[in-house]
């Protein structure tokens, strides 16, 4: 047999070598697409029972309670989400982008899950005391007690939830699935208890134990997953140091919900509960949608975009610009819908006592797709980029504003100037995302901007 030349063996085994790690290099590609896609994925479902779910229950609901009961209803739950917000910190962010970085590294992982759940312990205090000078001081809450005391337990879940930890893992499935069970335990037990207008209070009771649960059962299995993963107390300065760090982000977090949710307090203490009710009704539309529209994607493509960035900033930003597009797409997608089919949502929704409400969901529909340019300015662009400071300055000035805002238009046009408010928020949050993320990429030399 006659042997080749050496010149064509030595290229034999760089060729072949070529070959293998391509095939490596594509298979190694697919697995993190097939391991994203199947996170989005999760974190659908995760959606699907945190606000799909509830809308299977909250046409039985509005029925039942009217509008004024289901206007006192949305008072408490807003209420409780600025409590949620202090307990959680922004750890969803900042811890999940550490237990990303950290991968295998199980020691820190552990210490970092100790610390972020003890801040979050002393933090539920703190928020229990601040709570209870609210119930003896403020007479629109002190005359709504039970109900009340009913909403708060919703912010003790929230304070053991470890979501942080799966999301950082990547390993979103337990996730899904405790809220998924959980919850729709919960929807069956709304149905079976909810029987009359003054039951009213059953709805935040419900929703309060579920979210406990769901807490229960994620802690359960994270002790399982990971054998490793043991809870330490851990020294004050190590807390001190994780709220140090963490404040741009909780301050992010916490402005984020005063324009997000401002108008139903403002609405609280300005207008009557029946007319709370049908604002509350056309926001619950727009904000479900809102999260469904970008939780899914946001929440999975966050870990991954964070790691792109470390290895190759053109990748992230193309991949960045890719997704963007998409929810762009999507978010117009859903106004049209809404603006379309707004008497037919209402209806299905809620009833004919809330047909008023219609108008109302129809104005606010443009705000999709300014959620969508937001996201992808903010979380997956500042957040990404960890221009936090940046971040907490778009967030403080639009939630700045929002108080302003607000309280002008609510007085001057009442329930649609609540709806312009939360149109002008939007926009402004949306605009100032895409300057600032500009000048985070031109201050970190990425002149391939893709904003």
């Amino acid at each position: 047999m006659e042997l080749a030349p050496k010149s064509e063996l030595f290229f034999v085994f760089p060729r072949g070598l070529k070959i293998i790690l391509c095939s490596f290099t594509l298979n190694f590609q697919a697995q993190i697409l097939q391991r994203l896609s199947r996170n989005i994925g999760y974190m659908g479902l995760s959606q699907a029972a945190n606000y799909l779910l509830p809308l299977v229950t909250l046409p039985y609901i509005t029925r039942v309670v009217g509008p004024s009961n289901y206007g006192l209803i949305e008072f408490a739950s807003v209420t409780t989400v600025y409590f949620s917000a202090l307990v959680s910190y922004g750890f969803v962010f900042t811890a999940t982008r550490k237990v990303a970085e950290l991968q295998n590294r199980y020691n820190r992982i552990s210490t970092i899950y100790s610390v972020v759940q003890q801040t979050k312990l002393i933090l539920l205090v703190l928020a229990a005391l601040s709570f209870a000078i609210l119930l003896l001081t403020v007479p629109q809450y002190r005359n709504e007690l039970r109900l009340m005391l009913c909403a708060f337990p919703f912010v003790i879940g929230w304070a053991l939830y470890p979501d942080f930890l799966f999301q950082g893992r990547q390993d979103l499935g337990v996730i899904a699935l405790a809220n998924l069970l959980v919850k729709s335990l919960g929807a069956v037990l709304i149905f079976v208890l909810l029987q009359e207008p003054e039951q009213f209070y059953f709805v935040l009771a419900i929703n309060s134990s579920t979210q406990l649960a769901a807490a229960a059962v994620t802690i359960l299995y994270a002790r399982k997953k990971y054998p490793w993963l043991k809870f330490s107390w851990q020294r004050w300065r190590l807390v001190k140091a994780y709220l140090f760090s963490g404040f741009y982000m909780f301050a992010s977090m916490f402005f984020t919900r005063l324009y997000v949710f401002g108008s139903i307090l403002f609405l609280g203490f300005l207008l009557p509960p029946a007319q709370l009710g049908l604002f509350a009704a056309a926001l619950k539309l727009i904000t479900v949608a809102q999260n469904f529209l970008v939780m899914p994607l946001g929440n999975s493509l966050y870990p991954h975009l964070s790691n792109l960035l470390k290895t190759d900033s053109s990748k992230y930003l193309s991949e960045r610009k890719r997704f963007r597009n998409y929810l762009i797409a999507a978010g117009a997608l859903a106004a049209l819908v809404t603006v379309v089919g707004k008497d037919l949502l209402i209806g299905l929704f809620f009833g004919e006592d809330y047909a008023d409400a219609a108008p109302l969901l129809a104005l606010m529909a443009p705000v999709f797709i300014f959620t969508a340019i937001g996201h992808f300015s903010l979380k997956q662009g500042l957040m990404v980029l960890k221009a936090d400071k940046e971040n907490l300055s778009a967030v403080l000035i639009t939630g700045a504003l929002s108080v302003i805002l607000n309280y002008l238009l609510i007085q001057w046009q009442g329930l649609y100037g609540a709806a312009w408010a939360k149109i002008g928020l939007e926009l402004l949050l949306a605009a100032l995302g895409v300057l600032y993320f500009k000048k985070a990429l031109a201050k970190r030399g990425l002149t391939k901007v893709a904003a």
